[in-house]
């Protein structure tokens, strides 16, 4: 293979561009003045700007793909089988490719701005995947919206589009996350089943709580606790008789949760109009915490908050003591108090370093709108790991091109210390040829734990100093409001409208309806990234993203697009896979 295991950890670790002069982190410091910029999010839906989307054929593409050797290639059959597995296909090692989630909305700002900061981060990332051509590997960058930008990039059909659920994914868990219980309060007062704000989209508010609680199930990882207590001006209800444990699996879903959200599906409101009794509800929850004290403590109140607006509410406070409480506020159509202003609750939730925010926006993507719930677990696995690259199990390819992989990753966090994203290199340890076995255990001695001490966690202490508020609907980034929003989120337009997905990705000893795809250069080896790629790619992800608090929210109006290969089943999209 000409690298051996040595070699490849010091590439993977970055030690090479640790001292000396190759101080790669500063390096880019130089680049903050591109993101976030006018030109930049006015020109990149420009053809020559804008990001590839891996539903959307280009004109040209296949003219620069490289035949690879992977594991599998399902889109295609080896040649003169029809059942033969197939181990070539065609990647594309000029530009990262874009794949969406099925949450992320390209009509959102944040999302615009994601693609379009993020695209300057191909050159980098095309540089680090041609470092060694022995050892396949693909670079990655998924922020929080739910975008996930790689490359080499992998062309898909249709009805892959937006199957990926980037944050729901093993690697972005052990990046991101540690050992916690979870408990969710509902509110089911009356007042929940008004009808959203028009600029939040349809159905009624409870609506949207229940999807948010089941949205934020699929980003649990193993270990983890979790239970969902609904409440109301009478009684507080937990879901589950006990905190529930999420099992070490990879099927598509957790099924002991499947309980869980069956009794979600099933509440309804409250029939009198009566303030919800929180207190109650905050002390329910806490009982669940019994299920591992030494976890990290998390509780997400849902609420439209009328509770709060008939009269203040005195919270336990002394009982949360070392509980991290997020109150988001989904507020009603005729809401005149959106930030609870002149109500005490919201000083009191501070005191005990808690979090208040009315979801404003990215409803429709809630575990973007729950931005700061991910961003406080990110940074207790910052603490938990002293800010060291975190290495994953071996678990299998969502793809499928190589079979079991390693992933190493990195989260990337805002001057502010919000969470940015996961940056990240994917080790398809499959095609290591004889260095498949050693490699493996060497990774394997390097996975990242995420057991959290609470009783010796002295570095996170929740009080006032460590609260957070948003009480305000502006950003700023800079530049013309009218000019600098690309009216189709940032990504190409297809213009290839001939090409099957077979057509694109068959090369090699793989055939496309009998026939050899002609024009493709049969490579053995394939890309390797180092983790000096990795860092570089989280600091670039950071200055690209150092005006996203501060954007005033602008919703555009343009038609959803999902582009299909011609040919293609149009299917519904597929349940999250593990």
């Amino acid at each position: 293979m000409g690298l051996s295991v040595g070699e490849m950890e010091v590439i993977l670790e970055g030690r090479a561009c640790v001292s000396g002069e190759c101080d790669c982190l500063k390096s880019f410091v130089k680049w903050a003045h591109v993101f976030c910029s006018a030109d930049l999010l006015a020109t990149c839906d420009n053809p020559t700007n804008c990001s590839h989307d891996v539903c959307a054929p280009l004109l040209g593409d296949k003219d620069g793909l490289r035949c690879m050797v992977v594991n599998n290639n399902k889109y295609c059959s080896l040649s003169g089988s029809s059942n033969g597995s197939c181990t070539n296909m065609n990647l594309d090692f000029r530009q990262g490719y874009v794949r969406l989630a099925q949450t992320t909305n390209l009509k959102s700002l944040d999302t615009k701005i994601s693609v379009c900061s993020q695209r300057a981060l191909d050159p980098l990332m095309r540089d680090f995947a041609s470092l060694n051509p022995s050892i396949l590997t693909r670079h990655f960058f998924a922020p929080m919206d739910g975008t996930w930008r790689v490359l080499p990039g992998l062309a898909q059909s249709g009805d892959d589009c937006r199957s990926f659920e980037p944050r729901g994914r093993p690697w972005f868990r052990t990046a991101t996350s540690v050992g916690k219980v979870v408990v969710v309060l509902i509110d089911l007062s009356a007042s929940m089943n008004k009808n959203l704000p028009l600029y939040l989209g349809a159905g009624t508010i409870l609506d949207a709580a229940k999807n948010i609680a089941t949205q934020l199930l699929l980003t649990l990882s193993s270990g983890d606790h979790v239970n969902i207590v609904v409440f109301n001006s009478t009684s507080a209800t937990p879901l589950s008789t006990s905190a529930i444990l999420v099992q070490d699996h990879n099927t598509t879903e957790q099924l002991e949760l499947d309980p869980l959200r069956l009794e979600l599906s099933k509440q309804t409101v409250e029939n009198q109009s009566k303030p919800s009794d929180l207190s109650g509800a905050l002390q329910a929850a806490l009982l669940n915490f019994d299920s591992n004290p030494q976890a990290a403590k998390v509780i997400l109140v849902v609420t439209d908050g009328v509770f709060a607006t008939l009269g203040n509410v005195t919270l336990p406070s002394t009982n949360l003591t070392g509980v991290k409480v997020f109150l988001y506020k989904l507020p009603q159509s005729d809401d005149n108090n959106i930030f609870l202003a002149g109500n005490t609750l919201v000083q009191q939730l501070c005191a005990v370093g808690g979090h208040f925010e009315p979801i404003l926006k990215n409803l429709e993507n809630p575990l973007l709108a729950l931005h700061k719930y991910f961003s406080y677990l990110a940074n207790l696995k910052r603490i938990l790991t002293g800010g060291r690259p975190q290495y994953g199990y071996v678990y299998q390819d969502f793809e499928q091109i190589g079979g079991n992989i390693i992933t190493v990753t990195k989260p990337a966090f805002s001057d502010a210390g919000d969470l940015i994203g996961v940056a990240g290199i994917t080790i398809y340890i499959e095609v290591l040829g004889n260095l498949t076995d050693a490699v493996t255990q060497a990774l394997r001695s390097r996975i990242t734990a995420s057991a959290y001490n609470a009783s010796t966690a002295t570095q996170v202490i929740l009080t006032a100093a460590n609260c957070s508020i948003v009480n305000e609907t502006t950003y700023s980034c800079g530049g013309s409001i009218n000019s600098d929003f690309p009216s189709n989120g940032g990504l190409c337009m297809k213009t290839d409208m001939t090409s099957t997905i077979q057509d694109i990705v068959c090369c090699g000893v793989c055939s496309v309806r009998g026939s050899h795809r002609l024009g493709s250069k049969v490579i053995a080896g394939v890309a390797v990234g180092s983790l000096l790629g990795l860092l570089v790619l989280v600091f670039i992800g950071v200055l690209g993203w150092r005006g996203y608090r501060k954007r005033k929210e602008k919703t555009a109006e343009e038609a959803e697009r999902i582009n299909n290969f011609p040919g293609d089943v149009k299917d519904n999209f597929g349940l999250l896979r593990r």
